[in-house]
């Protein structure tokens, strides 16, 4: 069923209960990549456009398409597009990204892939959702590989036990780490999330001071200037 949510800046968005929502993760991982004005990036598992938009609403100057597998979902982040007013300048195609032939190389690639590998994870109440969630690192990363310009960047996040296999899946597409951000829920508690920035050329990585959700007076300050920037 689609409803209507408050979105970035007084925009609104549709979102759907067969589909993946707007979460935490995709704010964050939002806030965490870098892109620059005039850059053009591609968000690999669209969803209903909400990591895209949110890369666009902050930055004017940056367009994002999108490619999602979902038809469904790729028809609603469609319309949030237009609701939002980038259509024009971004689009979203409707197809697998594993397979996708790129019209162009862009600057960056932004994804929020799946968190668990294709053998875990329990069944959703979504047909649509498990066929989004069950993929492999190593499509995502060679897809953004296929994407990239050889300069360009690649932003994702996932759960901390699952790097073993991102950085496998990565090098084995050229790419090196060059950020890593570990996200705590509170400041003893363990990593539930961790932003990664990666790129092809030489190694060396950095890793970022950890982003504390919350803390013995509530949700850090740092965690509500960053809601704060993208929905109000």
């Amino acid at each position: 069923m689609e409803k209507e949510y408050p979105f970035y800046s007084g925009h609104t968005i549709l979102m759907d209960d067969r589909f993946f929502k707007l979460t935490t993760d995709t704010v964050l991982l939002s806030y965490f990549a870098q892109p620059r004005k005039g850059e053009h990036g591609v968000d690999l598992g669209a969803g209903t456009g909400c990591l895209g938009l949110l890369c666009m609403l902050r930055n004017p100057g940056v367009t994002v398409d999108g490619v999602e597998l979902i038809e469904g979902a790729a028809a609603l982040a469609e319309r949030n597009y237009e609701r939002c007013g980038v259509k024009q300048r971004a689009k979203i195609v409707n197809a697998d990204y594993t397979r996708y032939k790129f019209e162009r190389r862009y600057d960056f690639c932004i994804s929020n892939p799946p968190y668990f590998s294709p053998a875990r994870g329990k069944a959703s109440l979504s047909p649509e959702i498990d066929a989004a969630r069950r993929a492999e690192l190593e499509g995502v990363c060679s897809a953004a590989a296929r994407a990239l310009k050889t300069s360009g960047s690649f932003y994702f996040c996932l759960r901390p036990e699952r790097l073993d296999g991102a950085f496998s899946a990565l090098h084995g597409c050229g790419f090196f780490v060059k950020r890593l951000r570990f996200v705590h829920d509170r400041a003893e508690s363990k990593a539930s999330i961790v932003l990664i920035s990666a790129r092809r050329g030489n190694e060396g990585v950095k890793i970022e001071p950890p982003l504390i959700l919350r803390d013995q007076n509530g949700y850090t300050k740092e965690y509500c200037d960053i809601y704060g920037q993208y929905l109000r």
